[in-house]
C-alpha cells in the first residue's frame, strides 16, 4: 500500500492553494508515514509575469520547512524541489542545488521553446498533435542529456495531460525511438522516473507517465520510481495512489521508492 507522496505544492508555490501546516496534519491524518514537499523553481521561465513568477523564494522555504517539519510526530516530512529544466538554466541549477540540503528533486519539462504545452497556443503551433508530443519528448531528452541534478524525472508526459486528446490517441509505438532514448539515457545516468497520480484528475485514463512508458522503463531496467499526487491543495494529497498502485503491479513493480538526503530506498508494495 501506498504510504509516501514525493509531489506535492503548498502556497509557497505560485499555484499552491494549501498552507504547509494544513498539507502536513492532513497528510497524518490521512495515514501517510512520509511526505517530500517539492516547491516549484522554474528559474528563467519564458512565461514569467515578473522574475520570481514560479520561482519559490527557497530560504523563506527551507525556514518554513524547519519550522513545521516535526509537529506530526508520526509522519516523515522532507524537503524537495521540483525544477522547471530547460536547455539554458542547467547551470543555474548547478549551482542552485549545491546551496541547499534537499532529500529529493524532481527535474520536470513544463516549456518548449517559450510556450507550455498547458496552453492552446502550444498545440496550435503543431500541424499535429502528434508533432507537438514529438518536440516535447525531444526536448526532455536534450534536457536529460544535460542535466544530472534531479533524481527523477516528473511527469514525464506532461504534454499529453494538455492535449485535445489528452492520452487517448497515444501509444507508445508512434515514439518509441525518441522514448526508448530518453528512457535509456535516464536509465544509465541513474535518473528515476515518477509515477503522478494527476493525470487521473486531469481528464486523463491513466497516470503520468502512461502506463506504457512506466512498463517499458522496467523493461529497460529501470529500478527507481517514486510516486506523487502533485497536490496544490488538501484534497489532493493522495489522490488516486489505489489507481497508482495498480499500475506499479501491472508494470511488474513490487516497490517505490523515496529520497533522504538525495538518496533512494525502496519501499514494498
Amino acid at each position: 500500500m501506498l504510504k509516501s507522496d514525493f509531489h506535492m505544492h503548498t502556497t509557497l508555490s505560485t499555484d499552491g492553494k494549501s498552507d504547509m501546516a494544513d498539507m502536513i496534519h492532513s497528510a497524518a491524518s490521512m495515514g501517510l508515514q512520509s511526505i517530500c514537499f517539492t516547491e516549484h523553481n522554474d528559474y528563467d521561465n519564458p512565461i514569467g509575469e515578473t522574475p520570481d513568477f514560479f520561482v519559490v523564494d527557497t530560504d523563506a522555504y527551507y525556514a518554513r520547512y524547519c519550522e513545521l517539519k516535526n509537529i506530526e510526530p508520526d509522519l516523515d516530512v522532507y524537503f524537495g524541489v521540483e525544477l522547471g529544466i530547460s536547455q539554458d538554466n542547467h547551470e543555474y541549477f548547478n549551482e542552485y542545488t549545491k546551496k541547499y540540503p534537499f532529500d529529493f528533486i524532481i527535474g520536470s519539462s513544463h516549456y518548449v521553446g517559450n510556450l507550455d504545452p498547458y496552453t492552446k497556443e502550444y498545440y496550435d503551433s503543431f500541424e499535429s498533435e502528434e508533432a507537438a508530443h514529438l518536440k516535447y519528448f525531444e526536448t526532455e531528452l536534450e534536457c536529460a542529456k544535460l542535466f544530472d541534478t534531479f533524481d527523477v524525472y516528473g511527469h514525464l508526459d506532461y504534454a499529453l495531460r494538455y492535449g485535445p486528446t489528452r492520452d487517448l490517441s497515444f501509444t507508445y509505438k508512434k515514439y518509441a525511438d525518441i522514448l526508448d532514448e530518453l528512457l535509456k539515457t535516464l536509465i544509465s545516468k541513474g535518473k528515476g522516473i515518477e509515477i503522478n497520480s494527476a493525470g487521473f484528475r486531469k481528464g486523463m485514463i491513466g497516470p503520468n507517465p502512461a502506463e506504457s512508458i512506466i512498463k517499458r522503463y522496467k523493461e529497460l531496467g529501470g529500478e527507481i520510481i517514486t510516486v506523487g499526487s502533485d497536490a496544490h491543495h488538501i484534497s489532493e494529497l493522495g489522490a488516486d495512489f489505489d489507481k497508482a498502485e495498480a499500475v506499479l503491479e501491472r508494470c511488474g513493480f513490487k516497490y517505490y521508492t523515496i529520497f533522504k538526503e538525495r538518496k533512494p530506498e525502496f519501499i514494498s508494495l
